[in-house]
């Protein structure tokens, strides 16, 4: 008998106040799997969360500067626009994580996993719940590339447990 889906946590942590916060609430907790820096960080605080977050063996991703990760020793790297996962896949190499946001669509994750992402992510806004959920639906059942669900605002999550590897939630 199989295992039962476990959807983990993906945490895109804020900018400004709340930050240390934010990222010690991360470090706590065992569901977290992956922490995601925001790209107004400063260098230094950016150098130091990294640490801290490999130091609780959890990769580090940054947004879209493929410089700003190997200045920081980061494990990876969030591209925003998935046009760019082949590209920044060849620059980037195998050994770093390549995660690619997609649009709300079936055809541009499956490119986006195809051009060499290690996950694919989606927004899920209260607007587009059904059809993020009908996606992740059918994601988890014809592909084996991790999905993340981007939520904006305040859903019913539990839907969304179901389906997605991963789920980020506002912070």
């Amino acid at each position: 008998m199989s295992e039962p889906h476990h959807c983990r946590l993906f945490i895109r942590l804020p900018t400004g106040p709340g930050f240390d916060d934010a990222l010690q609430r991360a470090l706590s907790d065992r569901e977290v799997a992956s922490v995601l820096l925001p790209a107004g960080l400063s260098d230094d605080l950016a150098r130091t969360a990294v640490k801290r977050i490999q130091a609780a063996d959890r990769p580090a991703l940054i947004i879209d500067n493929l410089d700003r990760r190997a200045a920081l020793q980061a494990d990876g790297v969030h591209l925003t626009n998935a046009s760019q996962v082949r590209s920044t896949r060849a620059k980037l190499g195998d050994g770093l994580v390549l995660g690619a946001e997609c649009p709300l669509e079936r055809h541009a994750c499956m490119v986006a996993a195809e051009d060499g992402a290690d996950y694919v992510a989606v927004r899920v806004t209260a607007e587009n719940l059904d059809a993020a959920e009908e996606l992740l639906a059918w994601w988890f059942e014809m592909m084996t590339t991790p999905i993340v669900a981007l939520v904006d605002a305040p859903v019913e999550t539990e839907r969304l447990h179901a389906h997605a590897d991963f789920l980020s939630l506002p912070v």
